[in-house]
């Protein structure tokens, strides 16, 4: 499998927590990318999915925002996907809602790469933590590649919210190297 995992990506606006962007860049170089933006509403601010394409971009390597809730997602056209981050569950309902669940899956097991920024890391266990609320919910609808809940930024979350995570998990620290999840 092809999947790395990661807090902050590509995003620059937090340049003490970018020790994965060279990792990110070498796997993507040469690649056609699939930005996938959804982890945020279209209400909400996504300037983390335009910084990630700018920095790409900076860096030849071609991509283009998709926007799964208008626009159809072609990925026999690309070689990635980066899974922006945000919501994990509003990037998971527009994954289903376009039906687009079972074509990533099917990208995935074929050999597809996929970079996971924070949310977009997050739901690759079936079991992800629904961070929309100010209590854990625990929502049993991501991709089932791995046994551990993800939680990235681990070592910025409040100790509030670690008392309520449960043991079980993948803890992806801010400052980490990309991680490749192991399957």
């Amino acid at each position: 499998m092809n999947i790395y995992l990661t807090s902050y990506g590509l995003d620059t606006r937090y340049k003490n927590y970018m020790d994965s962007y060279e990792d990110i860049i070498n796997v993507l170089r040469n690649k056609n990318v699939a930005i996938i933006p959804n982890a945020k509403l279209i209400s909400q601010d996504r300037t983390n999915s335009s910084i990630a394409q700018e920095e790409l971009i900076k860096n030849d390597i071609k991509c283009k925002i998709i926007d799964l809730d208008k626009d159809n997602l072609n990925i026999e056209k690309y070689d990635a996907l980066y899974l922006s981050g945000g919501e994990p569950r509003n990037l998971m309902d527009s994954i289903i809602n376009s039906n687009n669940y079972k074509v990533i899956k099917k990208f995935i097991d074929d050999g597809g790469i996929v970079i996971g920024q924070s949310a977009g890391a997050m739901i690759f266990n079936k079991e992800y933590l629904d961070t929309t609320t100010r209590n854990l919910v625990i929502m049993y609808n991501g991709f089932d590649y791995y046994n551990k809940i993800i939680v990235p930024h681990y070592n910025n979350l409040s100790s509030e919210l670690l008392d309520k995570i449960p043991d079980n998990i993948l803890k992806i620290n801010d400052n980490d190297k990309l991680y490749k999840l192991d399957v």
